[in-house]
């Protein structure tokens, strides 16, 4: 599948559905070029917000065995549509599905960089972080069958640094003993909070689940705004931003970054 070109906005679904999904992807793909073509700025937004509806509806076709192209695709299509919100989601999701998707990462990136700069948003992912995200790859296993090989790198390192009495041994051991720690970890962090991004132009975070209560933040929370789901009560959801507080939001300005969740 040839993507669509990387570059730095939701409209009412197609009326017309294609019969499969090979061809849901050619009008996706038809309709991405032809968007790019267009100059009249509000028509071109239009037109990539067609191409955003239709990668996604490929990829939810797609289920399970949807591939992180199409995820990436679409948040593409949603970014040029000034659609910042979904453009996160659906970088999100491609990044789910393949957590190394360069060009996910990189425009996920950039969608960041978008929102005002006092919004919380995650943090870059650190090494544990990454060895955390490849434990949960694994198979049960494959996690114990590696967890057994780092502990045994990590020991022979140390025990060759405590013989020779050289540092940078020693210092070489913890990228092995980081590894058995994260594949003991993983499976246990694999049930985390599910993620959420807010798809509504503004959202007021309130300190109950009540349109009444006082506002939990100064400003309304733009669309793109990163959160974890915490609790849902009705038409409510407590969530949690990047920084720690929490907050209820209405349930309707939320996109879960699984597209099973509801």
């Amino acid at each position: 599948m040839q993507a669509p070109a990387a570059t730095s906005s939701s409209a009412a679904p197609a009326a017309a559905s294609p019969s499969s999904r090979g061809d849901l992807l050619d009008e996706a793909l038809d309709a991405f070029r032809s968007a790019q073509e267009v100059r009249d700025a509000p028509a071109r937004r239009v037109a990539f917000a067609r191409a955003e509806r239709l990668f996604a509806a490929a990829a939810r076709e797609a289920g399970a065995s949807a591939n992180a192209d199409l995820w990436a695709n679409a948040g593409t299509a949603a970014l040029q549509a000034d659609h910042l919100g979904a453009a996160i989601v659906d970088f999100r999701r491609a990044l789910a599905v393949d957590p190394d998707h360069r060009r996910a990462a990189q425009n996920l990136a950039h969608a960041r960089t978008l929102l005002p700069p006092w919004v919380p948003r995650p943090g870059e992912q650190g090494v544990l972080d990454g060895l955390l995200g490849f434990a949960r790859r694994l198979s049960p296993a494959e996690a114990r069958g590696a967890a057994a090989l780092a502990f045994l790198a990590a020991a022979l390192l140390l025990g060759a640094s405590w013989a020779t009495g050289t540092g940078s041994l020693q210092a070489a051991a913890l990228l092995p003993a980081a590894a058995w720690l994260a594949l003991l970890l993983g499976p246990l962090l694999a049930k985390q909070a599910p993620g959420a991004v807010l798809v509504a132009e503004e959202t007021v975070a309130r300190a109950a689940d009540s349109r009444n209560a006082p506002a939990r933040l100064a400003e309304a929370l733009p669309a793109g705004t990163e959160v974890t789901l915490a609790e849902v009560r009705g038409e409510w959801t407590r969530v949690q931003m990047a920084d720690g507080r929490d907050a209820w939001v209405p349930s309707s300005s939320l996109e879960p970054v699984d597209p099973t969740v509801r």
